[in-house]
């Protein structure tokens, strides 16, 4: 009998010991690296965006504000908001970035030799394939075709390789580079040049290189030609950020707010 109570004794002291083991909870200090990782990932969005001389460079784009050039702007002029020749929007449409823009004044509503050079230095922030698209408003008097007051020249200097239909030697040519913005604002989105000896019409892409310093030269052409702002972008963009630039695009409304100027 008295083995049978021992045993019963021992037999509850270790159920008790059982059941005190697993009810025990050790305390865990939770560590949370995401509050760590929040605050370098912030530094690090920070760092990415830098403004030099007034161009704004991010990860994957340059953009800047045509009136930014350290060139005289000759037949160039600014435009304010409150002038009387300045562009007021209705509706929807989204006014000019800071309320300026340039047009240019010179030649005629169709064109003609590139007039009052504008230049702009910058680094490119990697080595990728880049596009260039410019906001364009075209403003056109009663009875003016939409093809009128729409076209600037273009050339870019530098380290760089051709992304697209025009010869590498050609970019570095001056081009007519136009768009459309019908009395509202748009987009200059299409070089025109020669491929094969064939006049061609298409989108302008650069290779790139890292840290690699770059020249853009816009000349004036068709008098009218009003500019906002002027846009490098990764093409790759146009997939992961799902937009498009064609005929009549108008840049700040399609394009992901990042990349417009400051």
């Amino acid at each position: 009998m008295i083995q049978k109570l021992r045993l019963l004794l021992l037999l509850v002291v270790f159920t008790l010991y059982n059941c005190d083991s697993d009810d025990i909870t050790t305390p865990v200090v939770q560590e949370n690296p995401d509050i760590e990782e929040q605050d370098n990932s912030e530094e690090d969005k920070s760092a990415e965006v830098n403004t030099v001389d007034g161009i704004k460079i991010g990860p994957n784009y340059v953009v800047f504000e045509p009136e930014v050039t350290k060139s005289e702007l000759g037949l160039w002029v600014k435009r304010k908001k409150g002038e009387t020749n300045y562009h007021f929007v209705s509706g929807t449409e989204i006014d000019a970035i800071n309320e300026n823009y340039i047009e240019f004044t010179g030649n005629n509503l169709n064109g003609g030799s590139p007039k009052s050079p504008l230049s702009y230095t910058f680094k490119s922030p990697k080595s990728a394939k880049f596009r260039l698209v410019m906001r364009m408003y075209q403003p056109l008097n009663d009875g003016e075709a939409g093809d009128k007051r729409n076209d600037l020249w273009i050339k870019l200097d530098g380290d760089y390789t051709t992304a697209c239909v025009y010869p590498t030697e050609e970019l570095k040519k001056n081009h007519k580079f136009w768009g459309r913005g019908v009395r509202k604002w748009g987009s200059i989105h299409r070089l025109e040049g020669h491929v094969n000896g064939k006049k061609t019409l298409a989108k302008v892409v650069y290779n790139l290189k890292k840290d690699q310093e770059y020249t853009l030269t816009v000349s004036g052409r068709a008098q009218g030609c009003s500019i906002d702002y002027i846009l490098f972008y990764e093409e790759s963009l146009e997939s992961t950020e799902k937009f498009t630039v064609e005929t009549h695009t108008d840049l700040a409304a399609e394009l992901p707010e990042f990349l417009r100027p400051d």
